[in-house]
């Protein structure tokens, strides 16, 4: 939820709080307004009964007015106390009841007590009451849509540098080199926020330009005496001039020295892939890259004597980098093909939304916490560097692809999801 809205809902729910209690508030203490204001009417009421009933002693009076009625009874005790009260009264003629308020007393006269109750309708008060309230709840709704609108408003205006420092902070590339400049603000915490993102921003870029610089050089410096030592080892092996011991020493350093160049070079990937370093995008054919991969691989997949199965959903592309579209299919089938059995089975498919390959291999499943995680090997092959299946998770991770793994039906089964 948003900070703005939130601050809305949080005055509302204030504001509609206040107007609830206010308004109960507000009914209670008019209503006992009213019934004072009724009450003092009533008492007057009583004294003018009592000298009609000294001049004219009558025992019923029913006065002309329509919201008000006496009713006049002897009784044989006097003394009873002044008593205040709501009643419903039956109206014949409008067939409903209506709310009456009571006063109930005895008087004497002429030896004679009488128990007197006055009635003086309620209703024109109740209308009265009614009108008052909805007139206040308009003006009060009015009155809160205004200091919503208004708040709203100025919120939005107070905040707007804010939601342009998000924005340009979401659209920010290191990639693109564009310069990152953020709004000047008239309040303090939102200009504090702005100038330490902007030091962040800089000191953050700054040291990726440094990792940057710094990966290309070690990818040159150290691969080209690497390929010195290569060289050198390959010129000593096919000189012929040693012994057997000192050969397989050679050889053994020849082999750690290919490896460590491999070791080099995919490093460098997974940091290039990391930093972002391959921004072009374009619409790659994962059918055709399985076919030349295939193809390419088709000595090593004989002489395993793998069966090959291709299921393949017609005019399938996605949209990436096509180096790194290459790399992810290689690693996947590679991996597939290194690991197989003698006589195994490969299982490559492609479909509009997904490419999936499985395989077969040993016949336990794989550590799904481990697998592609660098360095992790699920043999002890020595071609294995531990890094193809976390090269794989880098560059699903950059496209927001899904890669997951199966153990099912005796197949190694690893699926990448598109979308």
């Amino acid at each position: 939820m948003r900070l703005l809205t939130k601050t809305t809902l949080n005055l509302l729910s204030i504001s509609l709080f206040i107007y609830l209690f206010g308004v109960i508030a507000f009914y209670y203490s008019l209503r006992i307004q009213v019934d004072n204001n009724v009450n003092n009417e009533m008492a007057k009421r009583k004294q003018s009964i009592i000298r009609q009933m000294a001049e004219v002693h009558s025992s019923i009076t029913q006065p002309p007015s329509r919201n008000e009625m006496v009713v006049i009874a002897p009784v044989e005790s006097a003394g009873i106390a002044d008593k205040y009260a709501d009643t419903l009264i039956y109206n014949r003629e409008e067939q409903r009841y209506q709310l009456y308020r009571q006063l109930g007393f005895t008087e004497t006269v002429n030896n004679q007590n009488y128990y007197i109750r006055i009635y003086k309708s309620l209703e024109e008060t109740d209308r009265l009451i009614v009108r008052i309230i909805t007139i206040m709840t308009i003006l009060v709704s009015l009155l809160i849509i205004t200091l919503l609108v208004i708040n709203r408003y100025s919120s939005r205006q107070v905040w707007s540098v804010f939601y342009d420092t998000v924005e340009k902070i979401n659209r920010y590339d290191l990639n693109t080199h564009e310069e990152f400049r953020l709004e000047e603000s008239e309040v303090k915490e939102f200009s504090d926020l702005n100038r330490v993102l902007q030091t962040m921003t800089e000191r953050i870029k700054n040291d990726y330009l440094n990792l940057k610089e710094y990966t290309e050089n070690a990818s040159h410096e150290i691969q080209t005496p690497l390929a010195i030592i290569n060289s050198k080892l390959e010129l000593l092996l096919q000189s012929g001039e040693m012994s057997e011991k000192q050969y397989k020493a050679l050889a053994d350093a020849y082999e750690a020295s290919i490896r460590l160049s491999k070791y080099n070079s995919t490093l460098i990937l997974l940091a290039k892939i990391e930093n972002k370093q391959f921004p072009e995008s374009k619409w790659v054919s994962p059918e055709a890259i399985l076919d030349s991969l295939l193809e390419n691989l088709d000595d090593l997949i004989r002489s395993k004597k793998i069966v090959v199965v291709r299921n393949f959903a017609p005019d399938v592309t996605v949209q990436m980098n096509p180096y790194l579209a290459e790399m992810l299919v290689v690693n996947l089938v590679k991996n597939a093909v290194r690991h197989n059995v003698k006589g195994g089975k490969l299982v490559v498919e492609v479909g509009q939304t997904f490419f999936q390959i499985s395989n077969t291999g040993p016949e336990i499943p794989l550590d799904n916490n481990l697998l592609f995680k660098r360095f992790y090997k699920s043999s002890a092959s020595p071609e294995s560097l531990g890094l193809g299946l976390a090269i794989v998770q880098k560059i699903c991770a950059l496209y927001g692809f899904e890669v997951s793994y199966q153990f099912k039906e005796n197949m190694h089964c690893l699926k990448v999801v598109f979308v």
